[in-house]
């Protein structure tokens, strides 16, 4: 029980810490739960964790999927590149449509696109499996907290999962708490050309990391 506890108490620590550095997940969060409300940007954070837990299902049962097809894991590396250049330049051009404003205080919303957004943000992540799979050869060497019985397992992939929400949510409280200051300082154009620039340069060190390896 012990082990459990601790197994499923470092992992959650090492996602949420892990998680805090700027990202595309990271980023949408923050700009659904600025332009729609606190609960879209929740829909979008469940939907960010799902891949959490895939990759690390993957890292416990030895990259199986991924010896068998090792063509899969480029895939998704080279994948993420055109989504967030895409996502990027629509961000930014959606700024300079006529259309476009400050947008009103909205009852906030949610669903399947938010989660779905969320799900293949992190998705095109495939880096997540290498991290989970050293994290887990470092637990191997540490006889509390080597991940082998299913309740272990159960334990480690909670942690990484409710890790990664919980840093989420906390992005999601901030903007809300700090809405009417981000409004006042912050015009909606600026910021969401900020952030279509974000992704665009995300994009770019993705590109670059697969032409350097």
């Amino acid at each position: 029980m012990l082990s459990i506890f601790l197994i499923f108490t470092l992992t959650f620590g090492i996602s949420f810490l892990g998680s805090v550095h700027p990202g595309p997940v990271n980023l949408s969060v923050v700009q659904a739960t600025l332009r729609r409300g606190y609960r879209t940007g929740l829909w979008l954070a469940a939907g960010g964790c799902v891949p959490e837990i895939l990759y690390g299902l993957l890292a416990v049962q030895g990259v199986r999927l991924f010896e068998r097809w090792p063509g899969l894991f480029e895939g998704l590396r080279i994948a993420v590149v055109p989504v967030l250049l895409g996502l990027g330049a629509w961000t930014i051009w959606r700024t300079y449509q006529p259309h476009f404003s400050k947008p009103q205080p909205v009852a906030d919303t949610g669903g399947h696109y938010s989660f779905g957004r969320g799900l293949v943000l992190s998705l095109l992540n495939p880096q997540l499996l290498a991290f989970w799979v050293v994290i887990l050869v470092w637990y191997h060497g540490h006889p509390w907290l080597r991940v082998s019985t299913a309740a272990q397992q159960v334990a480690f992939v909670a942690g990484t999962s409710l890790g990664a929400f919980g840093i989420l949510w906390v992005y999601a409280w901030l903007v809300r708490r700090h809405r009417a200051r981000i409004d006042r300082y912050l015009h909606a154009e600026r910021f969401d050309r900020a952030m279509g620039w974000g992704f665009v340069g995300l994009a770019l060190w993705q590109a670059a990391n697969l032409w350097v390896f």
